[in-house]
């Protein structure tokens, strides 16, 4: 008897999908269309990603599949990983990345960031802020006591 119940649960089993790895056949940030186990096509396949971050996952990037339920018509995509561009991080540092080169590195010496920086608001520091050339404090010092010829130094002084 009990091999005939061990036997029902395992033809039971055997039909419910178990989760599984994939590959982008066509990338998104909200859908996916996947490649499966046997070259299956999954269509229109829900991308989860953590609040407060999104991202474009690029054609043959590796992604988890969670069928639902054990359905794969239920499926979703909760991974991913394998790009063309892949940043391995050191121990405690954090690193976030797109396809195109840029990033925002944490690491244990500062925040690091690669590409161009556009800001839409106000920029403050606490501390120094230097270019190639020197800091903004270098400047306020060569500009503040300038004079041309016997003229006085500047009325407005840089603070």
């Amino acid at each position: 008897m009990m091999g005939a119940v061990a036997r029902q649960v395992q033809k039971g089993l055997g039909q419910i999908r178990q989760i599984f790895l994939g590959l982008v056949a066509r990338g998104g940030s909200e859908k996916l269309q996947l490649t499966g186990v046997a070259d299956e096509v999954l269509q229109e396949v829900e991308l989860i990603q953590q609040v407060g971050f999104s991202s474009y996952v690029p054609e043959n990037s590796k992604v988890v599949i969670v069928p639902l339920q054990g359905k794969t018509s239920r499926s979703i995509v909760v991974a991913t990983t394998g790009g063309d561009v892949i940043i391995n991080v050191a121990e405690g540092e954090v690193c976030i990345y797109d396809q195109f080169g840029h990033s925002v590195w944490l690491k244990e010496d500062g925040t690091h960031i690669e590409g161009d920086l556009f800001v839409n608001g106000k920029v403050q520091a606490t501390r120094d802020v230097s270019d190639q050339k020197g800091s903004m404090q270098k400047m306020r010092d060569a500009h503040n006591p300038h004079t041309h010829g016997n003229s006085p130094p500047p009325s407005l002084q840089m603070e």
